[in-house]
């Protein structure tokens, strides 16, 4: 299996999570392509709406390019949503990042999180996308 298939079952992965826990998500069509989509998912819940970049990772660190971060936060800002970085470590889980915390290790070009950082600056899917409707203490 490539490496864009993996995203992508990882994306539809996310839709069904959303899903089973009554908040509604699309996948971005050409997500990852270019500039024009620079985020995978959207998704929301009354007053909550979120852009999703999703990353997966078989080893424990997963970099970013900066510039993918930068167009992933002026996407949200301009459509009002709040930016969350998905990333699923193999056999941990997905932990979700405020971006700010995902350059936790700079390497020029490169910002990295490792699954260390992630345990301890993410949040998993239930403390953030629960049955309520008010989440913004959880993500600040």
């Amino acid at each position: 299996m490539g490496n864009k298939e993996k995203g992508s079952n990882a994306e539809r992965e996310l839709l069904k999570m959303f899903s089973a826990s009554s908040w509604r998500a699309v996948r971005v069509a050409g997500s990852g392509i270019g500039e024009e989509s620079p985020c995978d998912l959207i998704a929301g819940k009354g007053n909550q709406k979120f852009a999703i970049e999703c990353k997966t990772s078989k080893d424990k660190k997963r970099y970013l390019n900066k510039s993918q971060i930068n167009d992933f936060l002026v996407f949200s800002e301009i459509f009002g949503l709040e930016p969350l970085i998905a990333v699923r470590f193999n056999r941990e889980g997905w932990f979700f990042i405020n971006p700010k915390d995902f350059g936790i290790e700079d390497t020029g070009r490169l910002l990295a999180i490792s699954l260390e950082d992630a345990k301890q600056k993410g949040k998993r899917f239930s403390e953030i996308f629960s049955q309520s409707e008010d989440f913004s203490d959880l993500i600040s």
